[in-house]
């Protein structure tokens, strides 16, 4: 019989938790209970709460890098690329864990500096795929692709914390009609 790795179930448990109901309002002793794991476990594996939640972090970006693989698809023009992109992404009741920590934890140096990271590699990422869009002609040509990346990723964000507090779809559909038409050539 394999032995239980406790470290991944509490990094599945606090990635839940702290996607749920936010990093300041999960403690450790939920994150044990919900994870199976003897309170010992914890620090056994982890530091502390921020380094937990740092390696949430992580793994939620990790676990988008299907979807970002999207992105770079050359079959496809950079505007639908971007679209399928978003459509992968898709809804989710608890929003997006990055946007979520960056509203919580951005005063956090640790945190800060995690998440500037995250934001700069989404942003480059986002940017090549607009580069790749200007140079296939789906993409405007008049706005530098890091001024796009940036509108874009702000724009999502914005309809992500919308779709939490309307607890639907809608404002995301709407952000993707929106992009597209502000971004197409």
């Amino acid at each position: 019989m394999p032995k239980p790795n406790h470290k991944e179930a509490l990094l599945d448990a606090g990635l839940a938790a702290f996607h749920r109901r936010g990093y300041h309002a999960t403690g450790v002793q939920e994150i044990v209970s919900s994870a199976g794991v003897p309170k010992g476990s914890f620090y056994s594996h982890f530091e502390s709460k921020d380094a937990l939640g740092l390696a949430a972090l992580a793994r939620y970006w990790e676990d988008r890098a299907k979807a970002r693989a999207l992105l770079r698809d050359a079959s496809l023009p950079g505007l639908e690329r971007l679209d399928r992109y978003f459509a992968a992404l898709g809804y989710s009741e608890d929003g997006c864990l990055i946007g979520n920590f960056t509203a919580e934890l951005a005063q956090l140096d640790a945190f800060r500096q995690d998440l500037s990271r995250l934001w700069r590699q989404w942003t480059d990422t986002l940017s090549q795929c607009l580069a790749d869009g200007q140079r296939d002609g789906s993409v405007r040509t008049d706005v530098p692709v890091t001024e796009l990346a940036r509108t874009v990723l702000a724009l999502w964000e914005g309809a992500v914390l919308s779709a939490k507090v309307e607890r639907g779809p809608k404002p995301l559909n709407i952000a993707r009609r929106t992009l597209r038409r502000l971004l197409a050539r």
